[in-house]
């Protein structure tokens, strides 16, 4: 087994009981504490923080590092800190800029035991890592909390559910004191007939005979308080832990994790964990060993390019798909662009250097990307595009979506089933206001409502006062509200200011139907029309309880979220990737095979069902 397999488990097993850990509060250790701790343990100050990632023999030596530089926390938070955060789910909660001071202390003995070994039982290995971050707000801490809260969760460890002397946490304070016996773990783990299954499938490795003879201790104290997290990590491998209770005296902390009695059940707990997270942390070389090697695509990163995080569904496709492609353990790079097209061209080719091997893009303005596209495919990236369909390109390689004319065609038969069309001869009056001109689904929203109401129009039924109902004079730049609102306080001025009734509102989305309900109320004194949305954002769905919107279509973005992350991990493992639709999307270049998922109507009679039963929304949220 080489020296780099060998390095890259050892790392493996520490950044578990790391992880696990994560939730706590913290000890207030200063910076004068840290530097006399430091001494005490005969460490010298390491100079070079540009270095992420020291020598590992600075590290059987023995270095401290503390800095207050804002470059130079960058510098040392780098790639793997955000790796961390994006597993705990907190890489849009803290970042380097929130960090104001950070201290790590390193050391461990012997190197020269863990190389040139046959097996991980010949192997002894003795260290320790104490790290200190001061965030710039204290309330960060409850971040912590909850990022850590969904980690433990993936092994099925409840939060404040262990003992007082191994777990506590509340608010912005708490701490962790874990203990685990690698040997019991082991055993539990061998025991678990689908962990080991899927031990083997995933690094190709017996495990039994990867683990024969292995044993020692993971230790883990980590303590929260304000603005201060405190991790203090041991391990000890075929060995006693000398330099673990060395630190332990140095930092004076009083409890000792190495002492906690053990917990059965925790072993069951991290037992399940560690294939996943063994997968995260474990990089594959490309050289061959004795345990052999690990399979292309465990650990492998995935970009995801959303338009911005000011609408809520965005947001919560976001997280939905970054929580989702954790679980089955690929790191990811997740950015918004704030509606800004060259911001988003900028993040997707940051994307494709930084090594992701599927990007998923929502496209502000598809044309724009032609060119990251064509460099996302000269790498070899595939891409999936989400919910928006990106046009003008071969390098597309799949769709995944809502059906967008259907959408369109259930706003128009709730209208049509409100003003009982197919009985009245009316006429009643329609005004429509559609989306984005240069979005894809746009088109197909509004074709499938005005294929639906066509021969309403056409027989006289309906009526269009303003005469716009044509998607270019229809169309809302941006789906902004504003500018809804801006042409419906034109159209209400011109067409409806002597009387006229509106009697429906044809509006693509929440967004759009805000800026019309805005509009009515401003400037007209009629009867309330009928209004349509889509996305039941929160500020519509209270004005479909409160009776000035009508309906949203849902599209409920964790269905849509985890048909994205099936799809990236269906390309990614090399299986055959699942559609539904292989002829309807043409983008221009090419017919694009798609996944089309089935939107449902939210009314005042049902939003409690489909929204807050669901757990889409709470009641207060909706209050």
């Amino acid at each position: 087994m080489n020296k780099t397999k060998i390095t890259a488990l050892l790392l493996s097993v520490v950044m578990l009981a790391g992880i696990i850990s994560g939730c706590s509060k913290s000890f207030n250790v200063t910076a004068d504490k840290f530097v006399k701790a430091c001494e005490k343990l005969g460490l010298e100050e390491y100079v070079d923080t540009q270095m992420q990632y020291p020598d590992l023999s600075d590290a059987e030596n023995g270095f401290y590092i503390m800095t207050d530089d804002e470059d130079e926390i960058g510098d040392l938070t780098g790639d793997s800190f955000t790796d961390l955060l994006n597993l705990m789910d907190l890489n849009d909660d803290i970042g380097a800029d929130d960090i104001s001071s950070i201290a790590a202390a390193v050391k461990c003995t012997s190197l020269d035991d863990i190389t040139g070994k046959d097996s991980l039982a010949d192997m002894k290995f003795n260290g320790a890592l104490a790290l200190q971050i001061t965030l710039k707000n204290e309330n960060l801490a409850k971040d912590i909390i909850d990022g850590a809260d969904d980690v433990l969760g993936i092994g099925g460890i409840m939060t404040k559910h262990l003992s007082g002397k191994e777990y506590y946490c509340s608010g912005k304070e708490g701490y962790i004191r874990l203990h685990v016996d690698i040997a019991e773990l082991i055993k539990v783990f061998l025991n678990d007939d689908t962990a080991v299954k899927q031990f083997k499938n995933n690094f190709g490795w017996d495990p039994e005979e990867f683990f024969d003879g292995v044993k020692g201790d993971i230790a883990v104290s980590i303590d929260v308080r304000g603005a201060n997290v405190f991790v203090l990590l041991g391990c000890a491998l075929n060995t006693k832990p000398v330099v673990y209770e060395d630190f332990l005296k140095a930092f004076f902390l009083t409890n000792d994790p190495m002492k906690i009695p053990d917990n059965n059940k925790l072993y069951q707990d991290l037992a399940d964990l560690l294939p996943s997270l063994l997968k995260l942390f474990i990089k594959d070389t490309g050289e061959s060993g004795s345990c052999g090697t690990i399979p292309k695509g465990n650990g492998q990163k995935v970009g995801i390019s959303l338009p911005t995080k000011d609408l809520k569904r965005w947001d919560q496709d976001g997280e939905n798909m970054r929580k989702g492609l954790k679980a089955k353990g690929y790191s990811v790079d997740l950015q918004y662009a704030e509606n800004d097209v060259s911001k988003q061209i900028s993040q997707i080719d940051n994307m494709i250097n930084s090594g992701c091997k599927v990007l998923i893009i929502a496209a502000i303005d598809s044309p724009s990307l032609i060119n990251v596209l064509e460099k996302a495919h000269q790498k070899n990236i595939p891409v999936i595009a989400y919910d928006n369909l990106i046009m003008e390109s071969e390098y597309v390689d799949y769709y995944v979506t809502f059906d967008s004319y259907m959408t369109g065609v259930l706003q128009a038969e709730y209208i049509i089933n409100k003003l009982d069309l197919k009985n009245s001869k009316g006429p009643f009056t329609i005004e429509f206001t559609a989306g984005e001109p240069g979005d894809f689904n746009a088109v197909y929203y509004y074709t499938g409502a005005r294929d639906a109401l066509y021969s309403y129009i056409h027989n006289g039924r309906l009526k269009v006062v303003s005469g716009m109902d044509d998607f270019t004079l229809a169309a809302t730049d941006g789906w902004m509200t504003d500018k809804a609102q801006a042409r419906a306080e034109d159209i209400i001025t011109r067409f409806y200011s002597n009387g006229t009734q509106i009697d429906a509102w044809l509006c693509a989305n929440d967004s759009t139907a805000l800026g019309v309900a805005n509009a009515l109320e401003a400037k007209y004194t009629g009867k309330y029309p009928i209004i349509t949305g889509q996305d039941c954002e929160i500020a519509n769905v209270k004005n479909i309880i409160n009776g000035k919107q009508s309906m949203s279509v849902f599209r409920d973005t964790r269905t849509l979220a985890s048909r994205a992350v099936l799809m990236a991990d269906q390309i990614i493992s090399g299986q055959d990737v699942e559609t539904n639709d292989t002829v309807t999307f043409d983008n221009g270049k090419k017919v694009v095979p798609a996944y089309l998922c089935v939107p449902v109507v939210v009314t005042a009679d049902n939003y409690k069902e489909i929204l807050i039963d669901s757990g889409y929304y709470t009641a207060d949220q909706l209050a």
